[in-house]
């Protein structure tokens, strides 16, 4: 079995991807039974030409689908409008992050998320309760324009709880984004919960971001 470089830690990993499938998305699911494989959303467009495959190649993709709205008046929020903006501000500030230290990684708003063992997904079925039996495993299909990283998903699960209860500088953000992007394992992180303040841990899950085409070779 060939062999992967990561881009990121450099490390050389096997060519198979275990992948939580989501068989009550129509489009998923669809496309699962047709194609026999998943694609990223940026290597779907690249095989379509154009522009964007000129702007691929040299790491100027914007997959930003939203900026912030700079005449907003609004200093102080409501709980409902942090709500539904949290989530979406985080990927923001980690998108930032790679267009600007890593452009040539792939990007969380287009790559594949997979998993390089059965045992990593049991770990993460065990803690969101992700369905084990929608389980998939796939192959990398090879190509020079495929991108692949290993990132620890906890990051982002603990920055998104410190986004909704706490305000945090671009240091720290910065700190935060390189520990992602690099593949950093557990970071901590101290933030106010209902009686104090606290230090929490993200803990650690590999996933790899995976821009390219994955091939059903286990139904």
């Amino acid at each position: 079995m060939n062999k992967i470089e990561l881009q990121n830690t450099k490390e050389l990993i096997d060519n198979e991807f275990f992948i939580f499938v989501d068989f009550n998305n129509v489009v998923t699911k669809h496309n699962l039974e047709i194609t026999k494989s998943f694609s990223s959303a940026a290597y779907d467009q690249f095989c379509m030409g154009g522009d964007f495959a000129k702007k691929y190649l040299t790491n100027e993709i914007n997959y930003l689908p939203f900026i912030p709205n700079v005449d907003s008046n609004i200093n102080v929020i409501s709980m409902f409008n942090n709500s539904i903006a949290s989530d979406y501000k985080v990927e923001y500030n980690f998108e930032l992050h790679r267009k600007y230290f890593y452009p040539d990684f792939p990007s969380r708003l287009s790559a594949c998320y997979a998993f390089a063992d059965y045992e990593t997904c049991r770990k993460v079925s065990g803690k969101y309760r992700w369905d084990l039996s929608t389980i998939r495993k796939f192959k990398l299909v090879e190509s020079p324009i495929n991108k692949i990283v290993k990132v620890n998903m906890e990051i982002i699960s603990l920055e998104r709880y410190a986004n909704r209860v706490s305000m945090q500088n671009q240091n720290s953000l910065d700190e935060i984004g390189k520990a992602y992007w690099t593949g950093i394992g557990n970071i901590q992180m101290e933030l106010p919960t209902v009686n104090e303040r606290k230090v929490f841990n993200s803990e650690i899950i590999w996933e790899y971001l995976i821009e390219g085409r994955l091939e059903l070779i286990e139904n």
